[in-house]
């Protein structure tokens, strides 16, 4: 049996589309359910709760490729508040973090945008908004898709 490469192309199959790092190196476009999302979130501070199943860090990570902005991530139970910011923060203090944490969300993580090691790191302020929650580690996930974790110290 023969197949023909142009029956089956490379590219179907692995077009990287809604990969993050794909999406910050050759303009791949968000996949259906990220590009959802993102217009669910169209400017700064915009905020939904969706299902848990239907969102994951690496999505978030893939709007950050994307948008350039900042995104968190809250998770309660079967839901999940996603929060977009902008290229520096997302709009939440300590007053908004204690409440959201006495009302059982915990801190999933965030993104920062850029490519390097350095942009994972967390922030004073990344580390004061941890400790108002009840859990002691979130992550920090980059443009390209990799991930840090932190904690409150």
């Amino acid at each position: 049996m023969f197949i023909s490469a142009i029956d089956f192309p490379i590219e179907q199959k692995h077009t990287g589309k809604g990969n993050p790092n794909a999406i910050l190196i050759f303009d791949v476009e968000l996949n259906s359910r990220q590009l959802s999302l993102l217009k669910s979130l169209p400017e700064y501070d915009s905020r939904v709760i969706v299902p848990k199943e239907t969102v994951n860090m690496a999505d978030l990570s893939a709007l950050t490729a994307k948008t350039g902005d900042e995104f968190a991530m809250f998770t309660k139970g079967s839901d999940r508040l996603i929060i977009r910011g902008n290229s520096v923060r997302v709009n939440i203090d300590y007053q908004q973090a204690k409440q959201m944490s006495a009302d059982g969300y915990k801190w999933s993580g965030h993104t920062h945008p850029g490519t390097d090691i350095s942009c994972m790191l967390p922030s004073d302020g990344d580390k004061a908004i941890l400790n108002c929650f009840s859990q002691s580690t979130s992550v920090i996930y980059n443009s390209k898709g990799l991930f840090a974790t932190f904690g409150k110290e």
